[in-house]
Formats: C-alpha cells, sequence, structure tokens
C-alpha cells in the first residue's frame, strides 16, 4: 500500500507522514523534495505555482511513489487534478482537514520552508475538498489543541484492514 498524507501548507502533513513511516516500517517521501530550484524559489516569493508548473513534480512525484512496495508520501494534492497524477496502485489519500486560522498559526511560526503564511490563502482557494467520488480518500479532522501523537493514534485506528475499502471521515 501507498498512502498519500495531503493538505494545504502547515496541515502537518510531514509529520504525520515521518510518523506513520516509522510506525509502521515504510518508506517516507516528501513531495518537496522533488521541486526544481525555480518552483521552490517562486513559492518562496509567496507565488503558488500554476497547473502547468505542478504536472512535472507531480508526475516525478508518481513515478518516487510507485517505485516504492510501501510508502507514506506527504504531499498537498490540493485538487482532484493532482490526486488523479498520483493515483495508481494501492494508492490511499489522507486528507487533513485543519481550520484555517490554525494553519496560519503554525505558518508563522515555521522556520526556514519554502512555503510560509503568504501562500495560506491561495492554497485554500486552490484547494478542493475530496468529495464522494474518491472514495480512495480518509478525511481526518485535526483540532488546534491535538497533539502530533493523539493524530497519529487516530490514523492508525482509521486506516485499520477493515477500512480498506470504504470512503470514511474521522
Amino acid at each position: 500500500m501507498r498512502l498519500v498524507v495531503m493538505g494545504v501548507a502547515g496541515s502537518g502533513k510531514t509529520t504525520l507522514g515521518r510518523a506513520l513511516a516509522d510506525r509502521l516500517g515504510w518508506q517516507f517521501l516528501d513531495a518537496d523534495d522533488f521541486h526544481d530550484p525555480a518552483a521552490v524559489e517562486q513559492m518562496a516569493r509567496g507565488v503558488g505555482l500554476t497547473d502547468e508548473q505542478r504536472r512535472p513534480w507531480l508526475e516525478r512525484v508518481h513515478g518516487a511513489l510507485q517505485a516504492q512496495p510501501h510508502a507514506v508520501l506527504a504531499c498537498s494534492a490540493l485538487t482532484r487534478g493532482a490526486r488523479d497524477i498520483l493515483r495508481g496502485a494501492q494508492v490511499r489519500f489522507l486528507f487533513l482537514d485543519v481550520p484555517a486560522p490554525v494553519l496560519s498559526v503554525r505558518l508563522q511560526q515555521r522556520q526556514n520552508h519554502p512555503v510560509g503564511p503568504t501562500l495560506l490563502s491561495s492554497q485554500l482557494t486552490t484547494l478542493e475538498l475530496p468529495g464522494a467520488q474518491e472514495s480512495d480518500v480518509l478525511t481526518l479532522r485535526v483540532s488546534a489543541d491535538e497533539t502530533p501523537h493523539e493524530l497519529l493514534r487516530r490514523t492508525l485506528q482509521a486506516l485499520e484492514p477493515h477500512h480498506a475499502g470504504e470512503r470514511h471521515d474521522a
């Protein structure tokens, strides 16, 4: 199985993704590592990427994900089109649904990351919430006071085998 932990900047994708990969003994991949330098520089200036700019990046990420038999990928995957590019053999998605005020605080506290608070508004505008037709997406609503350990515990419970084929919100 391959799991894509998705959401806007500051949602906790990397933190949860690393913890999940460690717990499961799977490979961890961060989609940010697959951006070309021009894209990183553009985002650091607070300018979001276009769909045309995202496509080759998502294709690189898809290839890296499919090369692993078991992996956890941290990736924004904000649009249905992006998720469609990432879909493949045994890929499931975990959408971290975090309130905008919590995201804003997290991004203001973030150090040394190309995606800062200036991109939050455009990411929230770009975000296409997973719909009922995306049965491979599990949504976890994350509260302001939830610790990474608590989120990991809830995620592991939600991913239990009896949930493997159904859409589920937790």
